[in-house]
């Protein structure tokens, strides 16, 4: 036999000739300033390849999301149908044909041509009107709600020519032509006198919910008696209730002047009123020229003998 079995290729993985060494030696990697250059160049060009890649993916994902959107939306979206009926509701007495020639609604307009911003202003832009709401009301209809201001008083103006003309005044002391009331109604009506400011105007007429509290009081309390009431004067009533003396006059057919004090209660005012005028009546009714409610505690009656009474 040759050799030994256990030096058998023992010099194959050993020493001198181990994998390493025979690939031969480690190639030293180039530096020089072309190879830096070539590697550079190489890494720019593989940067810029990867961001117009991420940069196109990008785009095609996002027009994606929004075709979606817009596909949904598109689905969600009911169809707008043409208006087939106009919803109108009032408080007060404005007629259906006021509503026509004051909002712009042509035939055959759809459900989202109705401009519902622009009808509210235009509605409100009529001073008879105090507030209003437009809603659509799918699928074919539009509601119109409209809140009225409600008239106290008549107001005799005179123009530039010297006609008078009848205006109403309404509770927050608006002036306005007035439309649609019955002339029951307006006939039920007293004149009101304004309070003069300075300078001769008469106008802003200020504190005007505060006297159409005592115009309802006696309306409701006693009717009859109220019919007789044709002029309110507000000479001496700037609708300041904090300055002294803030009276309000009111002439009717059967007592010329009754004052009342526009700062104290009107009810108890009121009932002083009814027990003096039982009393009167039942004196044989003597003529009564004057009736002053404002004093406290008291009232003064003035007699058309000249008689002054207390009550």
């Amino acid at each position: 036999m040759i050799g030994n079995r256990r030096q058998k290729g023992s010099t194959s993985a050993d020493g001198e000739q181990s994998w390493r060494e025979l690939a031969g030696p480690r190639r030293s990697r180039v530096n020089s300033p072309q190879a830096r250059k070539r590697r550079h160049t190489k890494w720019l060009k593989f940067s810029l390849g990867l961001f117009v890649v991420v940069t196109i993916v990008g785009s095609l994902l996002s027009l994606g999301i929004a075709f979606k959107g817009q596909e949904e939306a598109i689905v969600t979206t009911p169809t707008s149908r043409t208006i087939e009926r106009i919803l109108f509701d009032t408080d007060g007495v404005l007629p259906n044909t006021w509503l026509s020639k004051t909002v712009d609604l042509r035939p055959g307009m759809s459900m989202m041509e109705a401009d519902i911003h622009s009808l509210k202003a235009a509605l409100e832009a009529d001073v008879q009107v105090k507030s209003a709401a437009v809603e659509r009301v799918f699928p074919s209809d539009l509601r119109i709600r409209v809140s009225e201001r409600q008239p106290a008083f008549r107001l005799a103006v005179a123009d530039a020519n010297g006609h008078r003309r009848m205006r109403l005044v309404a509770r927050d002391g608006v002036v306005y032509d007035g439309l649609g009331y019955p002339k029951a109604t307006l006939k039920n009506l007293p004149f009101v006198q304004p309070y003069q400011h300075s300078g001769g105007r008469f106008f802003p007429m200020r504190g005007i919910e505060r006297v159409a509290e005592l115009l309802e009081l006696a309306r409701a309390a006693e009717p009859q008696f109220f019919r007789t009431w044709k002029v309110v004067s507000l000479e001496y009533y700037s609708g300041d209730l904090s300055l002294p003396g803030q009276v309000i006059e009111v002439r009717t057919t059967m007592v010329p002047r009754i004052i009342f004090s526009a700062s104290a209660d009107y009810s108890r005012q009121l009932d002083r009123l009814n027990y003096i005028l039982k009393y009167v009546k039942n004196q044989g009714n003597p003529s009564i020229e004057r009736i002053d409610l404002s004093l406290r505690g008291s009232a003064a009656v003035q007699f058309s003998s000249g008689r002054v009474g207390t009550f």
